[in-house]
């Protein structure tokens, strides 16, 4: 959370109606396509997904393998050596990468909500209409997707609201009660996004140089020196953000978890209860307490790798690897819609550089015949 005004200029937006019905188009095309000059593409094994929704069980070709099929040509390996980005820099791995091979289902994507998904209320009534989806579902699709492409597990847990402190203090007992499960748990709020989806976990762990002692890594929030007092603790250090952590299973996780879920009892923490409602809740309590006990086995990144978003100029929080849209929440639908748009589009524009299905006639001269 963070309370300093972001800076910059609005990314230029395509219509939606336009990149809405190039996707639908695609889709249907590349089920109805049977010729054998289709666009050939490498099908993965069926990758472990820990929910399968129940309309992609019966359909004859589940969206879970189109999605899959749309990414295969572009998802990067834990240990390729560079990322290329759009502006065409690039991101390299340092030397020497600890993951090199993919963790598929010992990694779980996590959702936590106490909040109704209205996409889904709008389905269930049959008014279901991307453009008019909230940001909520905006960023729990692509968090979804992104499980999918990688075969990750995914989990969106609807919990129950706390009587006593803010929804957001449902963070430390969820993760607890998941990580005895998994290798690592990545977690984000509704209103971040991973910005690339054909990126894996495996490869930002590599990137970030995340080692086996780590419990949690977090990005830092922004600070900006003309107003110290906001994103910083009693000791004026930068608070870490907990829109998006990497939680990794090691003999210390739980102890943390279990130290920061109690903060607000004032059991072992004077005063921690002060943040059960207020700004920044469960993120301040970390941020005063327990990361002061728990130095050797927190990692916080530069707010700029996993944090804010282009056009935030305190700390360079430009969202490198994820975004985190504390304000224009909207533009988590712009960044899942740019990524889709990236897969779909990619095969089409092959097809017409290969001329497959020789869809192109060139003709020497302009007349009739």
């Amino acid at each position: 959370m963070v309370l300093i005004s972001a800076a910059g200029g609005r990314t230029p937006l395509f219509a939606l109606a336009v990149s809405a019905g190039a996707a639908i188009v695609f889709l249907f095309g590349f089920l109805a396509w049977q010729s054998p000059s289709g666009i050939p593409f490498a099908r993965p094994n069926p990758l472990h997904m820990s929910e399968t929704p129940i309309h992609a069980v019966k359909a004859p070709t589940s969206i879970n393998d189109i999605v899959r099929t749309l990414y295969a040509p572009l998802v990067v390996a834990p240990t390729e050596p560079f990322i290329r980005e759009p502006n065409g820099s690039h991101m390299e791995l340092p030397p020497n990468p600890r993951y090199k091979k993919p963790l598929g289902s010992e990694i779980l994507i996590l959702d936590l909500e106490t909040r109704p998904l209205k996409s889904t209320e709008a389905f269930e009534r049959g008014e279901y209409e991307w453009r008019n989806i909230n940001h909520v579902s905006g960023g729990i699709f692509n968090h979804y997707t992104y499980a999918t492409i990688h075969g990750y597990d995914y989990k969106l847990i609807q919990a129950s609201d706390f009587e006593d402190r803010h929804a957001t203090w449902i963070k430390p007992s969820a993760l607890a009660n998941q990580i005895k499960k998994y290798k690592f748990i990545v977690f984000l709020d509704a209103d971040a996004a991973f910005r690339f989806l054909h990126v894996p976990i495996e490869w930002m762990l590599n990137y970030w140089a995340i080692t086996s002692k780590e419990a949690i890594t977090m990005a830092k929030d922004p600070w900006d020196p003309k107003s110290p007092q906001f994103n910083s603790d009693r000791f004026n250090r930068t608070y870490t953000n907990t829109g998006f952590m990497i939680v990794q299973n090691t003999a210390n996780t739980i102890p943390i978890l279990k130290a920061w879920h109690e903060c607000p009892d004032d059991v072992r923490y004077a005063n921690c209860s002060q943040w059960k409602t207020p700004r920044f809740h469960e993120q301040s309590a970390f941020g005063e307490y327990i990361r002061y006990d728990y130095e050797d086995y927190i990692r916080e990144l530069d707010c700029g790798q996993a944090n804010g978003y282009p056009g935030v100029e305190i700390s360079n929080c430009q969202g490198k690897l994820i975004r985190h849209y504390w304000f224009d929440k909207h533009k988590v639908k712009d960044d899942f819609r740019e990524n889709m748009m990236q897969a779909i589009t990619q095969p089409i524009q092959k097809l017409f550089a290969e001329n497959i299905g020789h869809i192109i006639t060139k003709t020497e001269e302009n007349v009739i015949h």
